[in-house]
């Protein structure tokens, strides 16, 4: 199922790019992928105190729930993050975010919070896909 992806005229622009202001999907079936964080399969925590690090481990275990599902990242429509220090993320983080989605961006929302479950999470992400 084709998913339309805008940007309308006249809202300001994502900034950096990084994100969709608007996801169109016509039916087919919804993905929801719990808050994803960096563990690796031990529930280690991957790159502690390394906000690229962990966004790159999330993204990897993303993908991985993702294809669980059925779907790829470009079906992805919605992501939700939070950040225990946004100006981390959006300077060491949302790049890999960014390169991950490329030209398939989804809507994107980014909360800063006091914490994480864990103490040693910086970030944690989560997504809705949309497939046939």
């Amino acid at each position: 199922m084709p998913l339309e992806r805008i940007n309308p005229k006249g809202m300001y622009q994502p900034n950096r790019n990084i994100y969709s202001q608007v996801v169109k999907a016509t039916g087919g079936t919804q993905v929801h992928v719990a808050g994803t964080v960096p563990f690796d399969e031990d529930q280690n925590v991957v790159g502690i105190g390394d906000m690229r690090a962990q966004v790159l481990k999330i993204l990897e275990n993303l993908e991985t729930s993702l294809n669980a599902g059925g779907a790829g990242r470009a079906d992805v429509v919605r992501i939700n993050v939070y950040a225990v220090d946004t100006d981390a993320y959006v300077a060491e983080g949302a790049p890999e975010v960014i390169a991950f989605f490329g030209d398939a961006k989804p809507v994107s929302t980014t909360v800063q919070v006091s914490r994480l479950v864990h103490p040693d999470w910086l970030v944690e992400i989560e997504a809705t896909a949309i497939i046939d």
